[in-house]
């Protein structure tokens, strides 16, 4: 077998193993949304003015951004638009920081109870349930449950502002 022929030998194999593994793989629509990971470090007297403020800053910026995502929707009468915002770009993000809350909230239980932060934590991680109701407001026309939700989202944004306030 000449050079050529050898090279061939070794090349089809290679492109055939690639092109089968990227049949594999597919292609999606959309691109998959990368939600880099999310740093919590501890909790302590000396930043936990600051802790509050990063994880109050968060959780409005997050409610605002599905608030006003669920509105624009809503006036198009897109619910699916939503569905696929809400599934594919703020869920990931959500999870991303509740993630990293949950973590310092299980390492730091004992602190975040002392110095009566569990509430905050709960609103932040009951934004997801809030979220979902949204979704199904959207989806079944249910505008009294919207306004449910709605009402529910305006009141805890203000109980969360409120650990501001406290923050030592």
């Amino acid at each position: 077998m000449n050079v050529a022929g050898r090279l061939l030998a070794t090349v089809i194999p290679f492109l055939l193993i690639c092109l089968s593994g990227s049949m594999l793989t597919g292609c999606d629509k959309e691109p998959s949304v990368e939600t880099p990971g999310v740093s919590v470090g501890p909790i302590d007297p000396s930043n936990q003015r600051e802790f509050v403020r990063q994880m109050v800053g968060t959780y409005l910026l997050l409610s605002n951004e599905l608030q006003n995502q669920y509105q624009q929707f809503k006036a198009t009468d897109d619910a699916d638009g939503f569905v696929l915002y809400r599934n594919n770009h703020w869920t990931p993000e959500y999870i991303a920081n509740k993630s990293a809350y949950e973590k310092r909230f299980y390492e730091q239980k004992a602190y975040i109870y002392r110095h009566q932060l569990d509430g905050l934590f709960d609103l932040f991680f009951g934004l997801h349930k809030l979220s979902v109701h949204l979704k199904h407001s959207l989806l079944e026309k249910d505008w009294k449950l919207e306004q449910q939700v709605l009402q529910k989202l305006t009141a805890d944004q203000a109980a969360v502002n409120r650990y501001l306030l406290v923050a030592p």
